[in-house]
């Protein structure tokens, strides 16, 4: 029998396409600026096996009264809480860009202390590791048309919601504060993780250079994998199918070596 769903969701999550039945779950968290919505897509591209539930981060969509901000720690336990509360189904993280940093710390705070076993899987998207020495530019405090180029060169916003003066009005807010937290992210040592590292990006986004995707394999006692398609930083728009496949046979194949079933 499944475990009931709790009575009270936590607000930080969202299930686009709930999928209780599902032997695994995928926790999937936004780049900066970003909301829940932007995992919408991925219910219908991954198996029915894998349960996505989309991170929301405060300040936007169903939290856009709440000031904007990042709690890796608030963050860790409405994961935990909500992996207990669905009868503690292996499951994995997944971070894009900002999102990347997020889940990884998500993932450390996971792997210690009672409750549910950590993740089987850690999936970074489109970010270096964080000791590759890159240096992260400082973008929370440029003016509002400087912001706007750097937006539009990522290539993730459309033009019609840039030229909005009242969408702008909503969306800058939480994007200023995301970029504040990237720019005073620091990760603290600690032991690595005991799940494999998957990392992914675009294979045109030039934030990110092959080495410091390869320095993730440091963060992990078991295997790191690193795959890039052909795109710019938001290469998953357009290669979802590819990407979701590949982030599922992943999965699978950590649950295997956990001794779980496919």
């Amino acid at each position: 029998m499944n475990p009931s769903p709790p009575t009270a969701p936590a607000r930080e999550l969202v299930r686009p396409r709930p999928r209780p039945e599902a032997p695994a779950v995928l926790y999937c968290f936004p780049h900066a600026g970003g909301a829940a919505s932007a995992y919408r897509p991925w219910p219908a591209a991954l198996p029915d096996r894998i349960e996505v539930v989309a991170v929301q981060l405060p300040g936007r969509e169903h939290r856009i009264a709440e000031p904007p901000g990042v709690d890796t720690a608030r963050l860790a336990d409405a994961v935990r809480a909500d992996v207990a509360a669905y009868g503690s189904r292996p499951y994995a993280l997944f971070g894009h860009s900002m999102g990347a940093l997020v889940a990884f710390e998500v993932a450390r705070a996971l792997s210690v202390g009672d409750g549910p076993a950590g993740p089987a899987l850690l999936a970074v998207s489109g970010m270096e590791h964080p000791g590759s020495g890159r240096p992260r530019p400082a973008l929370s405090g440029l003016p509002e048309a400087e912001l706007l180029a750097w937006m539009a060169g990522l290539g993730g916003s459309p033009a019609e919601a840039l030229a909005d003066p009242g969408l702008l009005e909503i969306l800058l807010p939480p994007l200023r504060s995301d970029l504040a937290w990237l720019e005073g992210y620091a990760p603290r040592p600690a032991p690595r993780l005991a799940c494999p590292v998957s990392v992914f990006a675009g294979e045109w986004d030039d934030r990110v250079a092959l080495p410091g995707l390869e320095a993730w394999a440091g963060e992990t006692r078991r295997t790191a994998t690193v795959r890039r398609y052909p795109s710019g930083h938001f290469y998953a728009a357009e290669q979802l199918r590819a990407v979701c496949r590949d982030l599922a046979d992943d999965l699978a194949d950590a649950l295997d070596t956990r001794g779980a079933l496919r």
